[in-house]
């Protein structure tokens, strides 16, 4: 039998080998796209690709057409993937095999390990029936698919996002987390009520873009984007469902940064969050950013459906 006739046949299976699942590599703008595809289909060598196709909701409904099994797992543009994955085996009564699965990934600029640009599995058919970001009919939906589409967000890490190829990739990947974590579900904080409402680990992630990478290539250029994605989304109450059309990003990086000034916009976007928000960002150069990463907690993985918070 062939292995599209056996990749349709596993899609009733409660146990599903990861091996056995369909891999889609999700690619737009990503200047390190080929470098990740090359090595994701050396390990994956079935994998298939989506590519230039604008829109996230657009794109992963792309994949999900792509895919021959009805449980699926996207790539990222950005990511490289640990070959560990490959070797686990799913088990879907311990999750809902409806929802969205989102492993961790470890940020190559901030050393953090969380669920942003990670390995996610999708079932087809909730994908196929999302309307999210550019198709979002809530307005919950407009810039991530994590406030309306169920979500399991899972403890392991299984991959790396590499987003500090190029500084307007390192930027756009600052500013769009720098906006996200400064909402609560896809709603505006007001400046005077922000550290009272913002959800503790968010809060966490968010200080950490703002503040840790000045040892990384480009790390600079995601510490100010976060700083600028915060500011203008809490204070300036910008328009933030821009962050879903990644070339509007673009035209916004090219008009919002000064290549010689970096040092002074991180200072003064600091100063003005602090002032403005009271959240207490630190100005950390080279060394403390890199002392700051030594002595995080490691991250272990556990079992690979383990929930990220119990």
């Amino acid at each position: 039998m062939g292995t599209k006739n056996y990749r349709e046949r596993i899609h009733m299976a409660d146990r599903i080998r990861v091996s056995d699942l369909d891999f889609v590599y999700i690619s737009y703008m990503e200047p390190n796209k080929e470098e990740n595809w090359a090595d994701l289909k050396n390990k994956v060598p079935w994998a298939k690709r989506v590519d230039g196709v604008k829109g996230f909701d657009s794109a992963h409904k792309a994949a999900a057409e792509k895919s021959d099994t009805d449980f699926f797992i996207s790539v990222d543009g950005d990511n490289i993937i640990d070959e560990t994955f490959l070797l686990q085996t799913l088990d879907f009564e311990k999750t809902d095999r409806k929802a969205v699965h989102r492993w961790r990934a470890k940020n190559s600029i901030n050393g953090l390990v969380y669920g942003n640009g990670g390995l996610v599995g999708w079932d087809k058919e909730t994908c196929l029936k999302m309307h999210t970001h550019e198709n979002a009919k809530d307005k919950k939906a407009e810039i991530d698919f994590c406030w309306t589409v169920k979500h399991e967000n899972l403890h392991n890490c299984y991959s790396t996002s590499v987003i500090n190829s190029e500084p307007f990739q390192a930027w756009i990947a600052g500013y769009r987390e720098g906006v996200k974590m400064s909402l609560n579900q896809g709603e505006h904080i007001k400046p005077e009520d922000f550290m009272k409402t913002i959800w503790g680990p968010n809060l966490r992630i968010l200080s950490t873009w703002m503040t840790v990478g000045a040892d990384v290539h480009n790390g600079k250029y995601a510490m100010l984007g976060a700083r600028m994605g915060c500011y203008s989304t809490t204070v300036d109450t910008n328009e933030w469902i821009q962050v879903r059309d990644l070339d509007k990003m673009v035209d916004l990086y090219e008009n919002a940064v000064v290549h010689d000034k970096i040092d002074e916009d991180l200072k003064l976007y600091g100063e003005s969050i602090r002032q403005r928000i009271d959240l207490p960002v630190a100005e950390l150069d080279e060394y403390q950013s890199k002392f700051i990463k030594y002595i995080y907690p490691p991250h272990k993985n556990t079992g690979v459906q383990d929930r990220e918070y119990k």
